[in-house]
């Protein structure tokens, strides 16, 4: 099997996320829109409790898999590969099982002792299955990244998320309809009857949200069935003679203590990486609450025939992270794409101590999200409230919460997603310590935050985004720091941060202006969405030409992609 380079590994990589971002844009939109505030606050809160549970079984198996699987391949030992993967399954799929049930068993206490609504019950008994899916998806999505081969990855996450659109989607306008048609013939809901349609429609909420939810799972267990079959259909590359080479094999619990000694410090830096949407889940309700005590006329425009004050705090949770966490979370899984290509290449390169290419393999990654994150983020916080505008269309009052949040959280991205791929390059150095301390602050900084700054009327819901920017801001510098000092690299900040920022603020500049003179022009004002995308057409051009004047890097990786496919060709 041929293995990838770190620029085509991303180039796949990134490939799939901007296909998937697009699919799940095409599953979130209209699920908000079906929702609303209220019913995302049912979904955030649900995926806020089953995330850290996620992090703790999930996310540290694909990069402790492939770091095993690059170092078997290094040093030849084929057999021991295969073992290693076999005993993944074991030990990863018990372990996935066991919290499946668990998160089952407990679904009346987090959803009543933990989240607060009795009702967000039904959205997590739906979500639990996807752990197992997720899970032995995850072994095999680590075996073919730590050989180089990028493509079962991205393959499966777009299966994945195209199963998530129609299933989820169908499952949840069905129910939606089932349930409207329903009232509509007798004028009740499960054996109660309600005054109006609105209520009624409240009362669906949960349902209609459980609904999505389960077509989500399932569709996690079609990409797991994908993804076995796609592997045993093509191979991994390893065949009779290399097996028969190596004969010696490490016992089945020494390999499982190894799977967990490297998986176990991963998950915990992930749990604390999750403890963002856990820390907003736990505070913005009660501090929203406590702001609309002390000033309740800050938000009285917000109040409607479906909007009552007692419901304002959900409202509110939900249409922050259904709008604005949504947008704001899209750059950053963009950049952790690089970090999970270079993982093997940084491995390989750590075992044979070629600081060299470590260092040239470092600054490829940090210059490609650097140039990613910063007009990105620009972009965001300058236009934030056309671009909910044109993915939310008709939730005005949703995106009147999220608008300012939004803008603020455009600036945060520019450091989440220089600072995401990071973390993966302290867990491949064996430093687990350094991330889990800088991401433990950065929580602690933002839960201090929150709790002051949400509950002041004058600021509310900002004040949980302005927690989120300064706790990037913190977890950016010194990830970053610890990155370069432990690979004894030295950081070029011009060239990475400095030249990029300019083109990136000349870009956001001219997307602003070519914005504000086309909406003056008739055609346009009734068009909104073809004015965002003409000004971030601008926005892009005057980027790329300030990109290529100022910075060599783009330059030399776009002549070694040319240069590669000259001398295939020739």
């Amino acid at each position: 099997m041929k293995k990838q380079s770190f620029l085509k590994g991303s180039a796949i990589l990134l490939g799939m996320v901007i296909i998937t971002k697009i699919l799940g844009l095409m599953y979130k939109i209209p699920l908000t829109n079906l929702l609303g505030g209220t019913g995302m606050g049912y979904f955030s809160a649900a995926f806020s409790v089953f995330t850290p549970i996620f992090a703790v079984v999930v996310s540290g198996i694909p990069s402790t898999m492939a770091r095993l699987t690059a170092e078997n391949y290094a040093l030849e030992r084929y057999s021991n590969l295969r073992k290693t993967r076999r005993v993944a399954y074991l030990v990863f799929g018990l372990i996935s099982t066991a919290a499946a049930l668990a998160m089952i068993l407990s679904a009346d206490f987090l959803s009543v002792g933990v989240i607060g609504e009795a009702s967000a019950k039904y959205a997590l008994l739906c979500v639990a299955p996807s752990i197992i899916f997720c899970t032995l998806m995850s072994v095999e999505r680590g075996y073919f990244e730590g050989l180089q081969n990028m493509t079962p990855t991205a393959a499966s996450e777009i299966v994945e998320t195209l199963f998530k659109l129609i299933l989820g989607l169908g499952f949840a306008y069905s129910v939606s309809y089932r349930l409207s048609e329903r009232f509509e013939t007798n004028g009740e809901l499960f054996g109660i009857a309600y005054a109006s349609a609105s209520e009624a429609s409240a009362a669906a909420l949960p349902y209609i949200t459980a609904a999505a939810i389960l077509g989500s799972s399932l569709a996690s267990g079609i990409a797991c069935i994908y993804i076995f079959i796609s592997s045993r259909i093509h191979g991994d590359g390893v065949n009779k003679a290399m097996l028969n080479s190596d004969k010696v094999t490490d016992s089945a619990n020494a390999t499982a203590k190894r799977l967990l000694g490297l998986c176990i410090p991963i998950a915990f830096i992930s749990v604390i990486t999750t403890l963002t949407n856990m820390i907003d889940m736990l505070t913005i309700n009660p501090c929203i609450q406590k702001a609309i005590t002390k000033a309740p006329e800050c938000y009285l425009p917000l109040l409607s025939d479906g909007i009552k004050l007692s419901m304002l705090p959900n409202f509110i949770y939900g249409s922050y992270t259904g709008l604005a966490v949504t947008v704001f979370g899209l750059v950053p899984t963009l950049t952790a794409m690089f970090g999970k290509s270079i993982l093997p290449s940084l491995t390989e390169s750590w075992a044979k101590n070629n600081k060299k290419e470590m260092s040239e393999n470092l600054n490829k990654m940090m210059m490609m999200t650097s140039v990613i994150s910063i007009p990105s983020g620009i972009g965001i916080a300058i236009l934030s409230k056309p671009i909910l505008q044109f993915l939310f269309s008709g939730r005005e009052t949703e995106i009147a919460v999220s608008a300012e949040p939004l803008a603020i959280l455009g600036i945060a991205v520019i450091f989440l997603g220089i600072s995401t791929p990071c973390f993966a390059i302290l867990q491949t150095l064996g430093k687990p310590r350094k991330a889990v301390i800088i991401m433990l602050t950065g929580g602690i900084i933002k839960l201090v935050l929150n709790i002051v700054l949400i509950s002041i009327p004058q600021i509310g819901i900002n004040g949980a985004a302005i927690a989120t920017l300064a706790a990037n801001v913190h977890i950016c510098i010194f990830s970053t720091a610890a990155v370069y000092r432990m690979t004894g690299s030295k950081c070029r900040y011009g060239e990475l941060y400095i030249k990029p920022f300019y083109a990136a603020l000349m870009c956001g500049i001219t997307a602003a202006v070519s914005r504000s003179l086309l909406s003056n022009v008739r055609f346009f004002q009734s068009q909104h969405r073809i004015c965002l995308l003409l000004s971030i057409g601008f926005g892009s051009i005057m980027y790329f030409f300030c990109l290529y004047l100022l910075c060599e890097t783009p330059k030399n990786i776009v002549k070694y992609i040319f240069s590669k496919k000259i001398s295939q060709n020739s």
